[in-house]
């Protein structure tokens, strides 16, 4: 029976059961594989800060290479983790070297009540990361919260970011009125699930067009999710008292001259695409391209087309 063949066989056997054990087993081979096909690796190390990381990592590349690869650091957005890029990033497997980390707060890496999870706080720790894993230049994209803290990087360290991505970006955080009445109106936030069922409503709010996911694989996410609610609390607490959430016209971003893409998903539903046009105004080195039919995480929703626009940009970014 061929691998392919026989996963599909090994997932019916789990709808077939509802073997809770097996659906993880499951799930974290069905990761692994698709980490696989992207070139990456987990890695786990801790920097001098203290924090405990866990990155998924380009293969190393074969030492007889005459064309080294330049790296990209790749930020996910508020109550994600790494996984949301792998798919982009086997779109550009072999093309760059790719640094996806889980941010301190989420996935797997530190995660406590006692950390401060400002965008000037995850850009010093990221780029701490950086020298631990001795990169000293490197592109950086980020989603959502992701392009804040890229935009913090850029400020911190202007000198290591050869390019930024900004991929519907916080940084204005200009939301749109559809997400403001729920939060005015809601006693929850529907970003943070405290039950594993409540994640199905995250997705339908962040994906205009979520990728295909078996539905044990949703149960198991959102399981992960519902058990870090207490974290994510803290984190989307800080975020709303956080200065480096709310640039608009504060004279940062027109500081910031590292050459800039602004991808975004016309559908979104958390960050309308009018943040783009004001973006535009106050980075002096930004372009834009809009993805229609995509909402908030194009790279995970419509990763062809997102690294498309990355690997034309990235080229002429170049030194």
């Amino acid at each position: 029976m061929q691998p392919k063949h026989l996963f599909l066989f090994i997932l019916c056997t789990v709808f077939l059961n509802g073997c809770e054990d097996a659906a993880r087993w499951a799930y974290d081979n069905g990761l692994s594989m698709e980490k696989s096909r992207a070139g990456l690796e987990d890695q786990t190390l801790t920097t001098a800060d203290g924090i405990e990381w866990h990155l998924l990592v380009s293969e190393p590349q074969n030492e007889e290479s005459t064309d080294p690869k330049e790296t990209v650091l790749l930020i996910h957005g508020f109550s994600a983790d790494s996984s949301n890029w792998i798919r982009f990033a086997n779109e550009l497997e072999g093309d760059f070297v790719f640094v996806v980390p889980d941010l301190p707060g989420h996935g797997q890496t530190t995660r406590t009540l006692n950390l401060d999870y400002t965008m000037a706080a995850q850009a010093s720790r990221l780029l701490t990361l950086m020298d631990a894993l001795d990169i000293q230049q490197f592109h950086v994209a980020g989603n959502s919260m992701g392009g804040a803290i890229s935009l913090a990087i850029a400020q911190q360290a202007p000198e290591r970011v050869l390019s930024m991505g900004l991929v519907d970006s916080a940084g204005l955080t200009r939301q749109t009125k559809e997400f403001k009445n729920v939060l005015a109106k809601s006693e929850s936030n529907p970003l943070i699930p405290h039950k594993a069922e409540q994640f199905q409503t995250t997705l339908k709010w962040a994906m205009e067009e979520p990728p295909y996911m078996p539905g044990f694989f949703i149960d198991i996410m959102g399981q992960k999710k519902a058990e870090n609610a207490d974290v994510a609390e803290k984190v989307w607490g800080d975020l709303m008292d956080d200065p480096g959430m709310e640039l608009e016209d504060k004279n940062v971003l027109p500081t910031i001259q590292t050459p800039t893409l602004v991808l975004w998903g016309r559908e979104d539903r958390l960050l309308g695409v009018d943040n783009v046009a004001a973006f535009l105004e106050e980075l002096p080195q930004s372009r834009a391209v809009i993805l229609d039919g995509i909402g908030h995480v194009p790279m995970a929703e419509a990763p062809g087309k997102s690294a498309d626009a990355f690997r034309a940009f990235w080229r002429e970014a170049r030194p």
